[in-house]
């Protein structure tokens, strides 16, 4: 007896798994799923983010939502988007994990994006589970992404600040910086900018994206 005369075969249930699969099969939806893993944006603001055209990240939100990866909400005349749960953000590393393990394409990619941000010298790395209380925090992600949610008693610099902030340090101590996750330069990029300037610091090898999802280390929110 064929199964699929008495309704939907098990094709169908996979054709449905596989629309969710291609709603983050796009590079520009896999950027955004992990802004938003930071905190929830409207629209204007992942564009200004991301240095999309507001038409494209609207576009794409609207195949993660149809897919049920992320919500939306208004406020008066701005919509706010966010992940539907941390599962998605679970999902993403899945897909990161996989590609870093088994793409040589992908490795070597990130390699060559990650050594635009240190210059001649490898920054160097520490796990967020080698990170003291001696030691300084520094989140240089956008003021909206560390309100959102941030590493226990890490201070707030923009990287575009720092410049300006960098005084604002402690003298002397080991400093450790993060930003969004293991695709994202802008630690790298403020590490090797303090260390040209005399100041030890490290960058941690995960950011928020990893812990929102791991629940390993518990973020506080502003």
């Amino acid at each position: 007896m064929d199964p699929r005369n008495n309704g939907p075969d098990k094709l169908s249930v996979y054709d449905v798994l596989a629309n969710v699969v291609k709603a983050v099969g796009n590079g520009r939806r896999l950027e955004l799923i992990e802004v938003l893993a930071q905190g929830e944006h409207s629209v204007e603001t992942l564009a200004r983010m991301t240095g999309m055209e507001l038409t494209t990240v609207s576009g794409s939100l609207q195949t993660l939502k149809k897919a049920g990866l992320v919500k939306a909400r208004r406020e008066r005349t701005m919509i706010f988007y966010r992940l539907s749960g941390p599962d998605v953000a679970e999902l993403y590393l899945a897909a990161k994990r996989v590609g870093l393990l088994r793409s040589p394409e992908l490795r070597e990619a990130l390699d060559a994006y990650m050594s635009q941000a240190e210059g001649q010298t490898a920054v160097p790395l520490i796990d967020p589970s080698a990170v003291t209380s001696g030691m300084t925090v520094l989140d240089v992600r956008p003021k909206v992404e560390f309100d959102a949610g941030h590493f226990p008693s890490a201070v707030s610099i923009p990287l575009d600040e720092l410049p300006e902030r960098h005084g604002e340090l402690p003298g002397g101590a080991e400093i450790v910086v993060y930003c969004r996750g293991e695709f994202c330069r802008l630690a790298r990029e403020a590490v090797a900018w303090l260390r040209e300037r005399g100041v030890d610091a490290k960058a941690m090898d995960e950011g928020v994206v990893e812990w929102r999802a791991t629940k390993e280390i518990r973020l506080d929110i502003a």
